[in-house]
């Protein structure tokens, strides 16, 4: 066959892959690169390349047992790969491409023959300048194709030459038993080094094939930095994918050509090891700039889907909520995305929640047992309603790094397993511009978020959880011009500071009872305090029912407290630590929720800084306060002006033991108000009052003093409690 590119002449001597020519071995070669670029020649032509890397892959797979099936005298063969499925709809192979894979099988076979073994380099040009009208992926899927059309017959021969009169006639002609009968190492050797460069160059020529997919994408143009590079190095990758079938095909007929010689193959595996190396070298290269490409293409992707996030909600109310959904929770239809977080069986779609108010629950894998527990106390409450038509989703924000870490996995089905809500049947199905838009634009870092849905998917609330707190069901369709008109009703009062978390108050409060509610720290304050406030009630002639409380500290400290307290019958306590957190969730939700609505007033406007919101802050810093104790008095429903007394502990155990100097007054106004206006008369000019809030999503930027009105100081604290 004529050649453009001289050939050397062949010398008798030992064997080598391509022959003696080991000059183009460096990839970046200006001349060598100029000369593989000239053999190219593209005219549009395409076919269908994936099913011939399917078919390539499964003869490679199929013959993969090699001298080791003969040897050892199986038959068996690899499995079929799944892949070979991919034919499905394969209209086989066209004449013309059909001529193509036999001219360069033969091409191979031919130049490849002779006792020499040819200039590899020359050969593989000749191949490629066959092959200059097809893309460079092209060229190289039909060389390998071309290659494995002959390795496949030799092993077909081989396989069967002693079950099969036909392939023995043939093996006899070809010599195979003679290779047979070499030693086991020596063969076993040769092939095992065929086997895994053939393996290497289909896995390069899938990788370039690759890239192709990528054209034409909206997404990466060919000028994009991972993309351009990789493109500049095909030419050079099909060369060298080339050069490694001239150099298999050339060892393929050296073995059939050895018969019994004894022969040394330290050259030949020097060569080859050599090709591997480089081959495997632009492999890495390459797939490291696909991993790039797809990196660029899913950056775009998750623009373009954030942005279109974005402009759905800026374009509400649409008909419906189930677009905005489809969008958050999951767009493709090829499963339901939804799942009941105690009947994981029951899976359903976005169309489940269409006409309703959906609440999404956005957490990480953090979220507490107590929030939890109320939540679904309250969920559950609504279902025995027929007025409140709402549902809650909980969406999952986990990162991509721990998303297969299997104690997380195990973490995130069971807290599905307490929810009697819909949740996305796996977090993984959150795409990451929803996790951009939930912490960009819903402002979610680490505490959890009640993003409240209108019917029509209208935002009604960005954090709807403050106000499910404070008011519960009765908050619904959880939208803030709701919790507007709640507080527009509200009082400072004590059902306001208990609600439902103890219905015995409630009927304390029914039947004008004075109400303690009281915390702290220290077993002698406590002793000393409840000893006080009993014999002043008594002096008083008042009913007095006592409730300690505590503070919002650890479990494990409030359990400690609690058995002391009801072990020494000193008063009512919550022993439900769980109650003990929501009464301080309430009361910081009432924080949150009063500065959400003023946000931009000034911090010394009287109609800004409220009633409510000062004794809410108030009693935050009760909570926080350290050792000391807090106490707060009401009387019946505690709505009046002056029923409701409140101070730190010494200030109140002071004015209950001074109960004699405002005696009088406690017989004309009652107890609670005599209390209040004593406390009021005696402040101390000295304060340091301390507000502990947890997280810093949501934090006020100026908190006001209850005390002297004065902004307060801002601290940071970080704190790790076990106890």
């Amino acid at each position: 066959m004529a050649s453009g590119v001289n050939m050397p002449t062949a010398r008798k001597q030992q064997p080598t892959i391509g022959g003696n020519d080991r000059r183009p071995m460096l990839s970046d070669d200006n001349a060598l690169r100029k000369q593989i670029q000239a053999t190219h020649d593209y005219d549009g032509r395409l076919f269908d390349l994936e099913s011939i890397l399917v078919i390539v892959n499964d003869i490679l797979n199929l013959v993969s047992p090699g001298i080791d099936g003969i040897l050892n005298g199986s038959g068996k063969h690899a499995v079929i790969r799944e892949e070979i499925a991919a034919l499905t709809g394969f209209d086989g192979i066209h004449d013309t491409l059909a001529f193509l894979l036999n001219k360069v099988s033969c091409e191979l076979s031919c130049k490849c023959s002779g006792g020499g073994g040819g200039d590899g380099h020359a050969s593989s040009i000749e191949i490629l300048n066959s092959l200059s009208s097809y893309t460079w992926d092209a060229k190289a899927s039909i060389a390998l194709a071309s290659f494995s059309l002959n390795y496949a017959q030799f092993w077909l021969v081989a396989n069967r030459f002693t079950t099969d009169p036909l392939a023995k006639s043939v093996a006899l002609l070809k010599q195979l038993p003679d290779i047979i009968n070499l030693s086991d190492h020596v063969i076993k050797s040769r092939f095992d080094t065929i086997n895994n460069l053939l393996k290497e160059t289909l896995e390069l020529t899938t990788c370039i094939s690759e890239f192709n997919r990528l054209m034409p994408s909206k997404y990466i143009s060919e000028d994009v930095e991972p993309k351009a590079v990789a493109i500049a190095h095909f030419p050079v990758a099909v060369y060298w994918i080339v050069r490694i079938l001239v150099a298999c095909a050339s060892q393929v007929t050296e073995i059939i050509g050895l018969n019994r010689q004894v022969f040394s193959s330290t050259a030949e595996t020097w060569e080859l090891s050599s090709l591997g190396h480089k081959v495997s070298k632009i492999h890495d290269h390459l797939k490291t700039q696909l991993g790039l490409c797809y990196q660029y293409i899913d950056e775009k992707k998750n623009i373009d889907y954030f942005q279109t996030l974005v402009r759905l909600f800026e374009t509400t109310p649409h008909f419906d909520n189930q677009r905005i959904l489809g969008q958050l929770i999951y767009l493709k239809d090829d499963l339901q995305p939804l799942v009941i977080g105690v009947n994981k069986n029951m899976k359903v779609g976005v169309e489940a929640l269409k006409g309703k108010t959906v609440l999404l629950l956005v957490s990480d894998l953090d979220i507490s047992q107590d929030e939890l527990r109320i939540l679904s106390h309250i969920y559950q409450e609504s279902k025995t309603r027929l007025d409140f038509h709402y549902e809650i989703v909980w969406v999952p924000v986990v990162e991509k790094t721990i998303q297969r870490n299997e104690e997380h996995e195990r973490k995130f089905e069971q807290l599905q397993g307490k929810m009697p809500w819909y949740t996305l049947n796996h977090h993984s199905l959150l795409e990451p511009a929803v996790v951009r838009y939930i912490k960009e634009i819903w402002h979610f870092t680490k505490k959890p978020i009640l993003v409240s849905l209108d019917p029509q998917g209208k935002v009604a609330s960005p954090n709807a959880l403050h106000m499910v707190w404070i008011w519960g069901n009765l908050a619904y369709p959880f939208a803030t011009r709701n919790e507007s008109i709640l507080w527009e009703g509200e009082k400072w009062r004590l059902k306001l500071v208990v609600d439902g978390i103890d219905k015995s108050i409630l009927t304390w409060i029914n039947e004008g009872k004075v109400i303690c509610l009281y915390g702290g720290d220290k077993i002698e304050w406590i002793r000393d305090f409840i000893r006080t406030a009993r014999n002043a009630a008594s002096s008083a002639g008042i009913g007095l029912e006592m409730v300690y409380i505590g503070k919002n500290a650890t479990k494990e400290r409030m359990k400690r407290l609690n058995e002391t307290v009801t072990s020494n019958g000193l008063s009512h306590c919550w022993t439900d630590p769980t109650s003990i957190w929501y009464f301080w969730t309430r009361i910081e939700s009432m924080m949150h929720s009063k500065y959400s609505h003023n946000k931009g007033a000034k911090i010394d406007d009287d109609d800004v800084d409220d009633h409510i919101r000062r004794e809410v802050l108030t009693m935050l810093t009760f909570g926080g306060d350290g050792d000391r104790g807090w106490a707060m008095f009401s009387q019946g429903s505690g709505a009046g002006p002056g029923e409701v007394a409140r101070a730190k502990g010494d200030a109140m155990l002071s004015g209950l033991k001074d109960f004699e100097t405002w005696a009088p007054e406690a017989k004309r106004i009652g107890f609670v108000a005599a209390l209040n206006d004593y406390l009021a008369g005696n402040m101390s000019g000295e304060h340091c009052n301390r507000l502990v809030l947890s997280g810093v999503d949501d934090v006020p930027e100026t908190v006001v003093c209850a005390e002297c009105r004065k902004p307060m100081e801002k601290y940071f604290m970080y704190r790790c409690c076990d106890d």
